[in-house]
């Protein structure tokens, strides 16, 4: 009995503290207003010593509410005995909690951890701690005890633990990137039942490790509702050799060709989108986009160049990425002149790091990088001067009301190109039309392969307040369709892939005044 006294005596004083410390702390003129972290929930048993994490913005204040939950900071001196409170400054907090044997129960008890900061105080977390006599335990393949550790999500397969405890339960909450083996997994009393966890693709990106102190549990429950266990899920990310690429085109091994001034790319070769084996052009602008999926976004670019004696590794860094995420745009510099053939790979900086010089990667004997490092291939391209008599591009075919033609020219005017590049376009598919106010224009852009309902292609308006839609024509080809305004210019833009391929502009008809066409391309240009 004096023990307990005792017990209560310090819990009634550690809220004293509480009190007086955020008294204190409440005075400074400059206090931010406070950012409380989500309510978590953790449960165990009489024994069991939990991590918990959380997140503040100023000075804090934490406590428990209840005898049998004690709580202590993870950094505490070795022999330090768990409290009450704790108290600390702003940033990443981990502290342990203690479930005791005190005030057992036949059934679930509940806890608090209230956290105080500028003058308020919000609950943040909800303790359970199982009925009396409730235990379950888990194990990974070795048979080691990971039930404080945690079960690793494996990546592109599951991790197998196993599982047994003296009461029938099953797994009832996990977070949304966790997948089961199977889906689910439920345990009958004292049978040892075996599990798989694996990263869940789409919800999180797969590259970035989910580290322990991140607070990720899978929750596990009696069938009578009076026992929880929360096991902490970690994810240590993509195995660090590992890259996963997609490409701007479905033709992976098709040779670009770059304009000298680095601007244009094009690629002539098959889409897997149509299914027919069709041979289409690509054409991008200013960049390529790509998706690099590898650990931790650490990947280095090597670049190698095609001379007459063979491969070399470049090391001027010509060829660059920029972005986040994993999405990132691939850009090459100009070229004053001549040309030049290379080959870009994008390797793991771990993988990297382990050739020493990335010409270890070529195979001498076939004067090629060898086939171990296709899985890291980019692009092969060749940057030259484009041939002038080269011109093989296709006019959009334009009519009023579906059947009446309408002439539609080649024109990239620098005017033009400079209000294209609003759609990230640089190259010449510029072309011009003139119709009257009021008419229904249709437009094929003789874009091959050109279907908006794939959801890769479209066709943009500016004015934006045009109103649009899409429809066939005789010969079943998609087209874009308008009716112009009174506006003396009107611009539509047809992408493939995301990327603009064609810019058309209408001119109106009988429309000579210069400062109207001026202030149309304004408008268009806002």
């Amino acid at each position: 009995m004096n023990k307990l006294i005792s017990k209560y005596w310090l819990v009634l004083m550690a809220l004293v503290s509480v009190t007086l410390f955020t008294a204190c702390s409440s005075d400074d003129d400059d206090a931010v207003t406070p950012v409380f972290p989500q309510v978590q929930t953790i449960a165990g048993s009489a024994g069991d010593v939990k991590d918990f994490s959380f997140d503040t913005n100023e000075n804090w204040s934490l406590s428990s509410n209840k005898i049998w939950c004690q709580i202590t900071k993870s950094d505490a001196e070795e022999g330090t005995k768990p409290g009450y409170v704790l108290n600390g400054t702003a940033g990443k907090q981990t502290i342990k909690v203690t479930l005791t044997d005190d005030e057992e129960s036949k059934d679930m008890s509940v806890a608090q951890l209230n956290l105080k900061m500028g003058g308020q105080e919000v609950a943040i977390a909800e303790i359970h701690r199982s009925a009396a006599g409730y235990e379950l335990k888990v194990y990974d393949e070795a048979g080691n005890d990971i039930s404080e550790t945690g079960i690793v999500a494996g990546y592109d397969e599951y991790t197998k633990f196993s599982m047994k405890a003296n009461y029938r339960f099953a797994a009832t909450n996990m977070p949304n990137w966790v997948e089961l083996n199977g889906g689910f997994i439920v345990g009958r009393p004292n049978e040892m039942v075996s599990g798989g966890a694996m990263f869940k693709e789409g919800v999180r990106k797969a590259q970035y490790a989910i580290a322990k102190s991140d607070g990720e549990f899978i929750t596990f429950a009696s069938e009578d509702g009076k026992a929880e266990v929360s096991v902490p899920v970690i994810y240590n990310g993509m195995p660090t050799n590992t890259m996963d690429v997609t490409y701007p085109t479905d033709s992976r091994w098709a040779t670009w060709e770059v304009s000298l001034d680095g601007k244009t790319f094009t690629q002539t070769g098959s889409s897997s989108i149509s299914g027919d084996g069709t041979v289409n052009k690509f054409t991008f602008s200013n960049f390529l986009p790509f998706t690099l999926k590898t650990a931790g976004d650490d990947y280095t670019l090597v670049v190698f160049n095609k001379l007459s004696e063979g491969l070399e590794a470049d090391y001027t860094r010509f060829v660059k990425t920029t972005g986040e995420g994993g999405d990132i745009r691939l850009t090459i510099d100009a070229l004053q002149s001549g040309e030049r053939e290379c080959y870009v790979y994008a390797l793991p900086t771990s993988l990297y790091e382990s050739l020493g010089n990335p010409e270890n990667m070529i195979n001498w004997e076939e004067g090629a990088v060898s086939s171990e490092y296709d899985r890291y291939f980019l692009m092969h391209f060749t940057q030259k001067e484009a041939k002038k008599d080269d011109d093989n591009s296709k006019a959009p075919e334009v009519t009023l009301y579906g059947y009446q033609p309408v002439e539609c020219v080649k024109n990239p005017t620098a005017e033009y190109k400079d209000y294209a590049a609003m759609f990230e376009y640089a190259g010449d598919e510029i072309y011009e039309a003139t119709v009257p106010a009021g008419s229904y224009v249709n437009i094929q852009p003789q874009i091959d392969g050109w279907d908006f309902s794939t959801g890769l292609d479209d066709a943009q308006i500016a004015p934006d307040d045009i109103s649009t839609e899409y429809s066939t024509n005789q010969k079943d080809e998609y087209t874009f369709n308008f009716t112009m305004p009174s506006e003396p210019l009107v611009m539509v833009a047809f992408r493939k892939n995301y990327q603009t391929q064609k810019v058309v502009f209408f001119k109106l008809q009988d429309s000579s005044n210069s400062k109207k066409h001026i202030s149309s391309i304004r408008k268009i240009r806002k």
